[in-house]
């Protein structure tokens, strides 16, 4: 509940764009009306008694000179609703129409049916439709969101020795990637105790063949549990040197949490624990296969079951449950205060390291150095870690404290909070580390590729977790954020540069004030050096212009377009930069800022200028034999090297970033804007140890950063990223196991994050071209009338008077001309999903604003302007020089030209869909000439109702329209003279300047063609 904010109201930017539009038009209508009145004004002031045939009474003001004045308003008033047309009203049912019917596709669409939640997708927001096609930067949630968020218990450090054996998912996709991990080039053990491909424990070199041994092919394996060593299961940890501490790291497990069973006491195997987190459930399951088995929950005491050695009896304890202090995202930390069954009275813990090592008793610190050690070397193949530590408490201090805090849990308000964490505070101090645990949660299957396709789609893509660096930085290989070739910039105060910044302090005995004033420094230096490195000379294409953007992603499609024709592979050379020399990117300037991760063998030998940032010392001259995890070149060698010229192509950059450096960025507006001048230049950025508050600010100083022309996407799966998704532009909630708070504040929800490519390049840019489209076409087919009634309000001397019967104009809104553009807004596709996938570049030109801008506006607007000149004009002419118009020799009246001239005002926006839009079915041709058919059909039926009714319209088509032959040689002349030329202009620039789509489309038709012919 403190995260939560109020849901706020968004709106699209097509829609925001729309409403100026519109203001703009109102204005034109204004001015047009203006107009109107004050000629009808002048003329009838100056013409005076030349017009006494008109003979102006009392009762009608018109061409009374006398009255010029009243004329003049009353002609402002006719002009405004004459002119009405210029406001498409329609356009907003139609709209909402369309958007629901998108709405329904996406949610019944089987690519992004869940079958293993049975989840498919959610649309709250149908508005936002169209804000899918246009995303520029993500920000995605790890755990729950990439990842699956099915914890497994994989590995542990007990009183500084590891266990657990077997490869992490991590590990798999980076020696996939040929980028092995392992410990830091400093590692005190040899090079042959490294894990290999082969994994070995940490501290113990035995070599393990996981093929026969190991979670792969483990019988112990339950959900919650993927942990296989042979020292530890079946019992096995009795016989250990250090057998007593296991046996309290596992009691600690089972029964610091909030858990609650939830299963018969005597089936161990369908127990199941309603946890907080799943990992928190991984640990209480954990503690069962080890022997203790957490089985019941009172109030006041714990259960657990110990079954030390297979065929021993099981042994029921229980322990007095005195306080719990939960786990908070600020406190990272969870405490227990219990009696044993033999009487000790203890304060269990467990948290995240960078808060349990802080409160640890020096004097009796336990194995922190190796368990400090251990968990790195977790969090660098992609484990969640926590440290496990516990605290023996005096009972005179404990009852005093007791006291305390049951008087501060019953304060009623604001200061409860506070004081009870004080309080906690307090008594968790003096703690002694006993181990620490690693669980994996694995990627869902896809991301890898989603990824990947995203950011070839020009997609920004951040991270927000509150993991470890170092797990999040290898969790961003396996999952594609990161990738070879790629520099990482890291802003860390958890580095050994800003650990002296510590440790000088207590030296010298700083004040927290002046600590907190060197670690800001400390980061605004970083952002500096990083910033010098992103600017200088290696501009990334994200940074440069809409044109020049357009250029790049034209020429790279076209190229990637010829590569598929000559391979017949499309797609499969559209990988991002895959085939660039990552060796050759090891002679770039780096910033100091901890700069890159390179994860191939070839690149661990580096030049005297390289500078390691883990411990902050140099490297031998020669850098014989480094396989370099974190290092960088100095800022006076990347000054240097960057004088010579910039590289032959961009460098892809990713920023690293922990959220006690981010704390002290959202805190200063200066480098709240340096840190955004960083991030608009890389690639991706990962944001490491951040609180949900912390995700919600960056999100809001982003998409406030980088204005109305770049627009945010969030998506998270728990309670924890609420903010985030209402913070961003468009929110999406995955439907996981975590709750449905974020698929509720959502506004999409989807059951995989793999379904968000699918949302974005396939359902997201086709509702943004279809509705940019369609708004583009609304305008210009009402502008046209109003265009019309303005030309045939001058030949009426502005008097108002229409050409047509009013019931025309009704229908040609909402019968004629509207239902086929709202068929093709729901239907229009100019890729398919497949092609979409397989060339990602065109997504862009959403995130260019192609298909919706000013210029384009302009042009419909010219379209329909020129079209309304043809179609009022061109009739006039020829009706104007006929002598006879019907086949007894009359010539045609006012009614005959306003009916003859609309007849062409249906055919013309109707048959211009076939010049705008490329896709068409059955059902687009059945509604088009189902509309065509329906002006005939209406002038028919309602010409033959009385004249009551008909008025004007009474038997025109019967008798007057249909039996002439001027009327039917007018419309095929009209249609060819209105859009020969829009044909001719589309011809040409489809063959000189192609569109994206255009090419792909080609090169689609060609290759299946050349596979008919074979």
């Amino acid at each position: 509940m403190q995260n939560s904010t109020p849901p706020p109201t968004k709106r699209s930017r097509v829609d925001k764009y729309l409403d100026k539009v519109i203001w703009l038009m109102f204005a034109l209508l204004l001015a047009m009306a203006t107009l109107t009145g004050v000629i009808i004004g002048i003329r009838t002031k100056q013409d005076g008694t030349d017009i006494w045939y008109m003979r102006p009474t009392e009762s009608n003001p018109y061409y009374n000179p006398q009255k010029a004045a009243i004329v003049g308003i009353v002609g402002f008033f006719n002009g405004l609703v004459l002119y009405g047309y210029l406001i498409p009203i329609a356009l907003y049912v139609s709209l909402e129409v369309v958007r629901v019917a998108q709405a329904l596709f996406m949610i019944n669409d089987i690519e992004m049916y869940d079958p293993a939640s049975d989840k498919r997708a959610r649309v709250k927001s149908p508005g936002l439709n169209e804000e899918l096609g246009q995303v520029d930067t993500i920000f995605s949630d790890k755990t729950g969101t990439l990842t699956s968020n099915q914890m497994d218990f994989f590995r542990c450090t007990i009183q500084g020795v590891s266990y657990g054996k077997g490869t992490t998912e991590v590990e798999r996709a980076a020696e996939k990637l040929g980028m092995p991990l392992g410990p830091s080039p400093r590692d005190p053990r040899p090079d042959s105790t490294r894990p290999t491909s082969r994994t070995q424990s940490v501290d113990n070199a035995i070599e393990v063949d996981t093929e026969s041994l190991g979670p792969e092919n483990n019988p112990y394996k339950e959900k919650g549990f993927n942990f296989y060593d042979e020292r530890l299961l079946a019992g096995k940890w009795v016989q250990e040197k250090s057998a007593e501490s296991i046996r309290f790291f596992f009691e600690i497990l089972a029964l610091c949490h909030t858990a609650i069973p939830e299963g018969t006491p005597e089936e161990p195997s369908l127990m199941r624990y309603r946890a907080e987190s799943p990992d928190e459930a991984a640990l209480v399951v954990a503690a069962k296969q080890f022997g203790f088995y957490f089985y019941k929950r009172t109030p006041t005491t714990l259960h657990v079951r110990e079954s030390l050695r297979p065929g021993d009896p099981p042994r029921d304890q229980v322990y007095q449950l005195l306080d719990v202090l939960e786990f908070s995202s600020l406190r990272k930390r969870m405490s227990i205060t219990v009696r044993f069954p033999d009487g000790r009275l203890l304060l269990l813990s467990k948290g995240a390291d960078s808060v349990i090592l802080q409160r640890v008793d020096r004097k009796r610190s336990g194995p922190v150095a190796e368990t400090t050690r251990h968990l790195k070397l977790y969090g660098e193949v992609g484990l969640r870690t926590l440290v496990v530590a516990y605290k023996v408490l005096d009972e005179e201090e404990y009852k005093s404290w007791a006291k305390r805090y049951a008087d501060a849990r019953s304060i009623i308000g604001k200061e409860r909070e506070s004081r009870t964490e004080e309080l906690a505070e307090e008594i968790e101090q003096g703690l002694t580390v006993v181990g620490g645990t690693g669980v994996e949660d694995k990627l869902q299957a896809g991301v890898p590729e989603a990824v990947d396709r995203l950011a070839r789609a020009g997609i920004n893509i951040w991270v927000l977790t509150g993991d470890k660096v170092e797990t999040a930085i290898n969790i961003g290989y396996a999952c594609s954020l990161l990738r070879q070739g790629m520099d990482n910039l890291i802003v860390s105060l958890e580095g050994s540069e800003a650990r002296a910044i510590e440790e000088r302090a207590d030296r010298e005995g700083w004040s927290r004030d002046k600590i907190q004033e060197g670690q800001k420094n400390f980061v605004s230096r970083k952002l500096d050096d990083a910033l010098q490195l992103v600017l200088n000379g290696h501009v990334n294409p994200r940074g440069t212009s809409t044109s020049e953007r357009k250029i790049s992603v034209s020429e790279s499609l076209q190229s990637a377009l010829s590569r598929s024709m000559s391979t017949k592979s499309s797609g499969a050379n559209l990988s991002r930069n895959a085939s660039k020399n990552a060796a050759g990117t090891l002679t770039r300037n780096l910033s100091v800022t901890n700069g890159r991760h390179s994860r191939n063998p070839s690149e661990g030998k580096i030049g005297v200028e390289m500078l390691p940032l883990v411990d902050g010392q140099k490297v031998g001259s020669n850098g014989e034999g480094l396989d370099q995890r974190e290092w960088a070149i100095s800022k006076e060698s990347a000054l240097t090297q960057s004088r010579k010229g910039p590289p032959a192509e961009p460098t892809e950059y990713a920023l690293v970033i922990d959220g006690q450096s981010l704390a002290y960025i959202l805190a200063e507006t200066v480098l709240q804007e340096r840190f955004l001048e960083v991030c608009i230049n890389c690639n991706s950025v990962l944001c490491c140890r951040v609180s949900p508050r912390q995700k919600a600010q960056v999100t809001t100083l982003v998409r406030k950063g980088l204005g109305l022309h770049r627009l945010c996407l969030a998506i998270g799966d728990g309670a924890n990223d609420v903010g985030m998704i209402q913070a961003a532009n468009v929110g999406v909630g995955i439907l996981g196991v975590e709750g449905a708070q974020a698929a509720m504040a959502g506004d999409f929800a989807i059951g995989q994050f793999r379904f968000l490519e699918r949302l974005l390049l396939v359902h997201g840019r086709w509702c943004y071209r279809r509705i940019s489209l369609m708004i583009l076409y609304f305008f210009y087919k009402v502008c046209m009338m109003g265009w019309i009634a303005f030309y045939s309000n001058i030949f009426a001397y502005f008097s108002g008077n229409p050409l047509y019967n009013d019931w025309y104009a009704s229908f040609y809104n909402t019968v004629f001309t509207s239902v086929p553009i709202v068929v093709i807004g729901i239907l229009d596709q100019d890729v398919t999903p497949a092609e979409a996938f397989r060339y990602p570049q065109l997504y862009q030109s959403g995130q260019r604003g192609e298909l919706f801008n000013f210029k384009l506006i302009l042009w419909w607007l010219a379209i329909s302007l020129y079209h309304s000149a043809v179609i009022f004009f061109f009739p006039l002419a020829i009706y104007s020089g006929l002598s006879a118009f019907r086949p007894g020799g009359q010539v045609a009246a006012a009614q005959d030209f306003g009916a003859a001239m609309f007849t062409v005002l249906v055919l013309v926006p109707n048959l211009q869909i076939y010049l705008a839009f490329h896709y068409f079915t059955w059902i687009h041709h059945l509604f088009i000439w189902l509309s065509i058919l329906s002006w005939y059909l209406f002038i028919i039926v309602y010409g033959a109702l009385p004249t009551s009714w008909s008025t004007i319209a009474y038997k025109e088509f019967i008798e007057v329209l249909a039996p002439s032959a001027s009327y039917w040689l007018l419309q095929p002349l009209v249609v060819m003279a209105a859009l020969l030329p829009d044909l001719v202009f589309r011809s040409i620039k489809s063959v000189y300047r192609p569109s994206d789509y255009q090419i792909v489309i080609e090169q689609s038709k060609s290759k299946r063609d050349s596979q008919h012919q074979v």
